[in-house]
């Protein structure tokens, strides 16, 4: 044998899974977002269930029309929404860390996708089946009134931009 054989570095990687709650409840901007915040006490518990994920830079993360039975929160990047009203497309205002994207259909308990959300850059999410956040099948009362916000936000934007469309 060789002395060159003798002596062959070894590399060893240790792999972990991202921890979305650590994550999230360590970050001075995260933990004081709004949907933490409506959380509460639950946060840890569910933030820890939510399976990360990472999208690259134009991939998309769904379309109009898919199944909606989760919520993503933004963890890390800006996501692009893209809606229509009729026969009117127009990109929504973009969704950056601390916020959440598939808000309608977790609100409806189920449903097709209302926008279709795309990733500007590298994002990082933590997707949320309807179940964590409803675990009686009621969502939390804090969560609810906190999606229905961002609800009413997107579709009044949506409204004033297929409207100011349409006087062209």
């Amino acid at each position: 044998m060789s002395g060159k054989d003798e002596y062959t570095p070894v590399l060893r990687v240790d792999l972990k899974r991202a921890d979305a709650a650590e994550i999230a409840l360590t970050d001075v901007e995260l933990k004081d977002c709004p949907f933490v915040k409506a959380l509460g006490g639950r946060a840890m518990d569910v933030l820890k269930q939510g399976v990360a994920r990472r999208y690259h830079d134009r991939v998309v993360i769904f379309h109009t029309g898919d199944d909606g039975g989760s919520l993503f929160f933004v963890l890390n990047g800006e996501v692009r929404l893209f809606a229509r009203k009729e026969a009117d497309g127009v990109e929504l205002k973009p969704v950056r860390r601390g916020g959440v994207i598939g808000e309608a259909e977790v609100l409806a308990g189920s449903g097709k996708r209302a926008a279709s959300a795309v990733a500007h850059g590298n994002v990082d999410l933590v997707e949320l089946p309807r179940a964590l956040l409803a675990p009686d099948g009621q969502l939390l009362p804090t969560v609810k009134s906190y999606l229905e916000t961002v609800r009413a936000e997107r579709a009044k934007a949506l409204d004033e931009l297929a409207d100011f469309l349409n006087r062209w």
